[in-house]
């Protein structure tokens, strides 16, 4: 029997052809332990509505003067107009590996507009240490809430508003409430930030790929939330997200005997596919790489990660894939493992480049 047996729950995925191999994934990692979870998918740029391997429903074309007007990773906010009155959204590179049930039911529970989102630090760490300029992560601190809501002249934008005021979320993964977030708040922000890009950045051209003022979908959401003072609640403990770079290992019998400490796995730019370099040995390589690099632009990479036998979650990943789709392809698993390889040769020239100019000092 469904946890929520009125139908007023849901999940919605975004993807598009690019992250079949994730998100064909996701789902089934769903259907596992919450086969009774209703799961639509949001269809991303290039989406074929004719042609896509999920036996899920789609979400249809929205209606209004704006939604249908918005593109790229923020089509996400779609769901605030989907059939869900209220709703988990789930990234495409995200894996479930315990059962839902505990956050449904709290969801379940929860009355008038919310957010339920990934805080990376307790609100009340998170004022000590942004209001104190001696403390010691205050630098730091500071300048990850930036990267996670935009780079550009936030204060020149709307200089009534502090963007420091609470600790910033990320948008992979959150819980709401249908229209929450109306269309007409997304297309207000959007013609102010048209606008802003033109008169004062003198950017005529401005795509849902632009990100010289807000980072994307992260940074309008974050903004949006405050503006709009809709109360913001984190997701645990009944959901409990790990990074891909966390120096975890999550392997499919895990699952099955329900001895993961943690519900999802959202992978932000570290997710498996049929490469190669998704294990060792290959993987030991684009490892150190990453972390050399990414510790140095202060990217998250805890000690650890670089010593890891596979990427988060592959073991887990592969089960799944190899379920829906058979054995992995050699040609597909060598496509993928020459991007890798090409990667591997950005990063390795990016070291070389930080050794380099650290030698200089």
């Amino acid at each position: 029997m469904s946890i929520d047996a009125t139908g007023r729950f849901g999940t919605y995925i975004l993807t598009y052809p690019g992250d079949y191999h994730l998100s064909t994934v996701l789902v089934q990692s769903i259907k596992r332990l919450n086969p009774d979870l209703p799961i639509m998918i949001i269809p991303g740029v290039g989406f074929d509505r004719e042609d896509h391997p999920f036996d899920v429903p789609v979400m249809p074309e929205p209606s209004g003067s704006f939604w249908p007007t918005v593109g790229h990773q923020d089509r996400k906010v779609w769901a605030f107009q989907g059939p869900f009155e209220l709703f988990l959204y789930l990234d495409a590179d995200t894996i479930v590996t315990k059962s839902l049930n505990q956050l449904i039911a709290r969801i379940l529970r929860q009355e008038g507009r919310f957010f339920y989102v990934q805080q990376w630090m307790e609100e009340q760490e998170w004022k000590a240490i942004v209001e104190d300029p001696s403390h010691p992560s205050h630098e730091p601190t500071v300048q990850n809430a930036i990267a996670t809501i935009g780079q550009g002249p936030l204060s020149d934008f709307d200089p009534d508003h502090n963007f420091l005021s609470c600790c910033k979320f990320n948008t992979g993964v959150f819980a709401s409430r249908r229209l929450a977030i109306q269309e007409s708040d997304f297309e207000s922000l959007n013609h102010a930030e048209r606008k802003f890009y033109r008169e004062r950045l003198g950017i005529n051209e401005w795509t849902w790929h632009s990100s010289e003022l807000f980072f994307r979908d992260q940074g309008r959401l974050n903004y949006l939330t405050e503006k709009l003072s809709i109360p913001t609640f984190p997701l645990s403990p009944e959901f409990i997200c790990r990074a891909g770079a966390d120096p975890i290992t999550v392997k499919p019998e895990d699952v099955e005997r329900g001895t993961c400490e943690f519900h999802v796995v959202h992978w932000t730019g570290a997710a498996p596919s049929p490469s190669y370099f998704c294990r060792m040995p290959l993987f030991r390589l684009i490892a150190l790489l990453e972390t050399f690099v990414g510790r140095r632009r202060g990217d998250h990479f805890p000690a650890g990660y670089e010593w890891l036998p596979e990427r988060v979650a592959y073991s887990l990943w592969r089960d799944y894939y190899v379920e829906l789709f058979g054995a992995m392809p050699l040609k597909e698993r060598l496509t993928w493992s020459w991007k890798d390889l090409k990667r591997l040769g950005r990063l390795l020239r990016r070291s070389l480049k930080l050794v380099l100019r650290s030698s200089r000092r």
